[in-house]
């Protein structure tokens, strides 16, 4: 796909500076950089932290007609280049964990380590149904009505009714997507299918599961993990699709503790 130049313009921040391994941070759809908040000062610490606002969300443009997971990884690529960054670590959460394999597929040779977390390698027919279902209701009634069974799907019930301010945050972020952006990203989602390309993923690899994640049940993350050549597992027992927030200290933890390596 040729991109126009003013669709590559995504929002790039960046945080820290250059000493350990720069690492480069891709949010779940329907959000935007700002949930990786809770790991970024963290982060920051050690090494340059790079966190864009993905197509079609924040205050990134959209990519035109339909794109797949590879037109986000390249456009990504794209609005990074400027850093010269050479070599650097992909920490993908959800949706943005389909875009990180995408990148490290397309860029081997610069991803040195690679962290999935809540996501699968492939979408099959009865999720992507769920997924079209999902967009028909955004599209008749607005993406603020689809933040409650965002919520619903993306935390536990005790989180939920204990964490009202971190859940009023993302359900925030949920609202104020744009529906086209979300739209192109629900749909890109539809055509994920990794499973037979993740062998060529030789990186270092940490895949993050929730034990009570709806959205991408455990044992889809578990099978993407056992697929990918130099892959460690981690359960987070009492999480369920948002980790990096219902688990931030144990998932900040597992994330620094294995770019440290």
């Amino acid at each position: 796909m040729t991109v126009p130049e003013d669709a590559k313009r995504l929002r790039v921040r960046t945080f820290g500076s250059h000493g350990d391994m720069p690492v480069l941070l891709l949010h779940p759809i329907a959000t935007v950089g700002d949930i990786w908040s809770l790991q970024i000062p963290v982060l920051a610490r050690r090494r340059l932290v790079i966190v864009p606002d993905l197509p079609g969300h924040g205050d990134s443009g959209m990519l035109p007609g339909e794109p797949a997971l590879a037109d986000y990884a390249q456009a990504v690529l794209d609005a990074i280049a400027p850093l010269e960054l050479g070599t650097f670590a992909v920490a993908g959460l959800s949706f943005g964990g389909m875009v990180a394999q995408s990148l490290a597929l397309a860029a081997p040779e610069r991803v040195q380590r690679l962290v999935l977390a809540h996501c699968g390698a492939h979408t099959n027919p009865a999720v992507a149904q769920l997924w079209r279902q999902r967009i028909a209701a955004a599209r008749l009634e607005g993406m603020a009505a689809q933040a409650s069974p965002t919520l619903a799907r993306w935390f536990t019930p005790e989180f939920l009714a204990q964490a009202h301010g971190a859940t009023a945050w993302v359900g925030q972020m949920v609202a104020d997507t744009p529906v086209d952006g979300y739209v192109a990203a629900a749909l890109a989602i539809c055509g994920l299918d990794h499973h037979g390309q993740l062998g060529a993923l030789r990186m270092p690899t940490l895949v993050i599961g929730g034990g009570r994640d709806m959205a991408v049940p455990l044992e889809v993350s578990e099978d993407m993990a056992n697929r990918l050549p130099q892959a460690e597992f981690l359960a987070l027992a009492d999480a369920a699709h948002i980790g990096n927030v219902e688990q931030a200290m144990r998932f900040t933890e597992a994330l620094c503790a294995f770019l440290r390596d």
